[in-house]
């Protein structure tokens, strides 16, 4: 078994074209359609509460921390 996946919408003539023309060589056609997966999105908003109760985090303290690694591990 061969399969030949065409992804996209495509107007129905032109699908009953190719299935017409492979037809005409005498191969078996079977046509199926799938669904489109509702792909889910990432809301900023819902991750907002992990900081909730970090107010002791001090962005200043965790750069420099960064940059001192960094100046170890490369120099």
């Amino acid at each position: 078994m061969t399969e030949l996946v065409l992804k996209g919408l495509y107007d129905p003539k032109k699908l009953e074209a190719i299935i017409n023309f492979l037809k005409s060589w005498d191969i078996e056609v079977e046509v199926r359609t799938k669904e489109k997966k509702a792909e889910k999105k990432f809301l900023f908003e819902n991750s907002f509460g992990m900081w909730e109760n970090h107010d002791d985090i001090d962005i200043k303290n965790i750069r420099q921390k960064n940059r001192n690694r960094r100046t170890e591990t490369y120099g």
